[in-house]
């Protein structure tokens, strides 16, 4: 049975006002390996290596950098080859 990293971040995130705040891609951080492929195939630039954080396999995992030029394309999901990135999208009307 494989085991899996839990997913570093939440969808929804509450800022000081109370309101949440959508967060349309999720790090697996513990098994994201730095390799870049994501920021690569991100258009909007919204990925970003994180400087500052290490994960436990000493690899500077990827951030959301920009949640508000993501557009929930899913091409960076689909080029990690290690599975560490879920996409999220507003339901309609949202």
């Amino acid at each position: 049975m494989a085991m899996h990293a839990p997913l570093a971040d939440t969808p929804l995130r509450r800022p000081a006002s109370g309101h949440p705040t959508f967060r349309p891609v999720l790090v697996a951080s513990e098994r994201c390996k730095g390799c870049g492929l994501c920021i690569d195939v991100c258009a909007p630039n919204a990925l970003a290596l994180d400087a500052v954080h290490v994960n436990a396999m000493g690899h500077h995992p990827v951030v959301l950098s920009d949640p508000d030029a993501c557009t929930s394309c899913a091409k960076c999901a689909r080029m990690c080859p290690d599975a560490a990135l879920s996409i999220f999208a507003l339901p309609r009307g949202a």
